[in-house]
């Protein structure tokens, strides 16, 4: 017990896989002790801490008809599996919802935001979760089915307490849905130290005719227990008083909040409102000089697919069947359902892939899965079944070095080796399909494996120099 709590593996689970919503909202009704595992950036850490466990998981990943981003005249509607990736980069978002993009853009790194998923986000309900403050802000509602119901939840109702929502155990939110009513909008984000959620967000919007404001939303996330909301205040006012009036208005939001603030060895309560104060002030004075800050950052058109081939589960006694091509080579075995994506590499030999953090913070254990960076530490095996997956030795040909290992040595970003695997996959992924320029903001949002040397100055000119490697390759 004390060896597999050491090891960062979760207590044993009984693994399910959906492939469409009737069967998710049949399994959820048919297993009482589930928990439905979508992208599962939240859940897994969770589960392999032991702050929570669960006999039955319900992978839902492979339900295509939850992936989907559309406009309908009335409402942009964002299925509850879309990645956080592709909220951020999806063309459709960044034009009719720009501070939505923005958040997901914040939420933790490239190989959190490739699984992770916008329902799975609100479902999970961190109190300093990037999405409640932006979609409040955005007068969102989620659309929440069951079997044989629908109904439609304000995300400002859908929040009932950290890690509480309104959701009954045997329903599932299939879809966001934020009207296209005009608003105007600004987000503004605050992480302290190495946390990997944020201390504070602070989002504004409002509409406004001939000038003066007719509707106004102030969300204010992480800094309470639970998102805060304020409507309205700034009806009436013109769009150019508000910075001058900030620190008066700031005064009123605050003082109407009756809560105790948030508190942890990042930020305690006090200085996260003095922040989120700052930030307010910050954004009602960009509203009125017209100076709002907005990211410039990759966009794309289409939507990540999840490849799902397996189809059912396969149980021998207690343990599942699994076969994963890694680099080019099938290997099948029998596993526990609670085995990692990371300890089944290193049991086959892909020692290059390596153990560190264990709460999928470092990177160092990051592989490709579809040509995709993800933390292996994060992933169950069992759910790679049927996929692809690459280290470090698939990247290369032969004796002949991939244009980011050489960038690597010729930087001298190796250093003592121990994270450089996890940094040249996600470098891969982030050259590849998010950024072939390594724009500096884009890099910064991107890529935040943790070096245990301190030197992230070579490994960004590395970074940089395979950015030129790579593009000279396809001219």
């Amino acid at each position: 017990m004390g060896m597999a709590y050491a090891l960062g593996r979760p207590r044993k689970f009984n693994y399910l896989k959906a492939s469409s919503l009737d069967e998710a909202l049949r399994l959820l009704r048919e297993y009482g002790d589930a928990k439905v595992l979508a992208g599962g950036m939240s859940l897994m850490p969770m589960l392999k801490l032991r702050m929570t466990e669960v006999k039955y998981l319900i992978d839902i990943l492979g339900i295509d008809e939850l992936r989907y981003v559309k406009s309908d005249g009335n409402y942009l509607r964002i299925g509850a599996l879309v990645s956080h990736n592709d909220v951020a980069m999806n063309k459709l978002i960044n034009e009719k919802a720009k501070i939505l993009s923005e958040a997901a853009w914040h939420i933790a790194d490239v190989q959190v935001r490739n699984l992770g998923t916008i329902g799975g986000s609100l479902a999970h309900a961190d109190p300093a979760a990037n999405y409640y403050p932006a979609l409040l802000a955005l007068d969102a509602e989620v659309v929440v089915r069951g079997i044989g119901t629908e109904r439609v939840v304000k995300v400002s109702d859908l929040y009932k307490g950290p890690y509480v929502t309104d959701l009954r155990p045997d329903e599932l939110i299939t879809e966001v849905r934020i009207p296209l009513s005009g608003f105007e909008g600004v987000y503004e984000f605050f992480r302290r130290g190495g946390a990997s959620f944020p201390s504070v967000i602070v989002a504004v919007t409002y509409q406004e005719r001939d000038g003066v404001i007719t509707s106004s939303r102030i969300a204010i996330g992480a800094v309470y227990p639970e998102p805060v909301l304020i409507r309205d205040n700034l009806v009436g006012m013109g769009v150019k008083e508000v910075g001058a009036k900030a620190v008066e208005i700031v005064n009123s939001v605050f003082s109407s909040i009756d809560a105790k603030p948030l508190e942890d060895t990042h930020a305690p309560g006090d200085y996260r409102v003095r922040v989120a104060k700052n930030l307010l002030v910050k954004s009602l004075t960009s509203i009125s000089t017209g100076s709002i800050h907005k990211l410039k950052t990759p966009v794309r058109e289409g939507i990540s697919e999840w490849r799902d081939t397996e189809g059912k589960v396969e149980y021998v006694g207690d343990l599942v069947r699994v076969r994963i091509n890694v680099n080019g080579q099938w290997i099948e075995d029998l596993v526990e359902p609670r085995m990692l994506l990371l300890d089944f590499l290193r049991k086959h030999g892909f020692v290059e892939v390596k153990r560190g953090c264990d709460e999928g913070k470092c990177g160092a254990c990051t592989v490709l899965l579809d040509g995709k960076a993800v933390k292996s530490c994060m992933v169950p095996a069992v759910r790679a079944s049927g996929h692809y997956v690459t280290t470090i030795r698939g990247l290369s040909k032969g004796i002949e070095l991939h244009p980011i290992q050489k960038a690597f040595i010729e930087e001298f970003a190796m250093q003592c080796g121990f994270c450089t695997h996890g940094f040249m996959m996600v470098t891969y992924d982030y050259l590849t399909n998010i950024d072939p320029t390594a724009d500096d903001e884009t890099l910064k949002l991107s890529i935040k494996n943790i070096c245990r040397c301190t030197g992230y100055i070579n490994i960004i000119k590395a970074i940089k120099r395979a950015s030129k490697y790579l593009s000279s390759a396809n001219t």
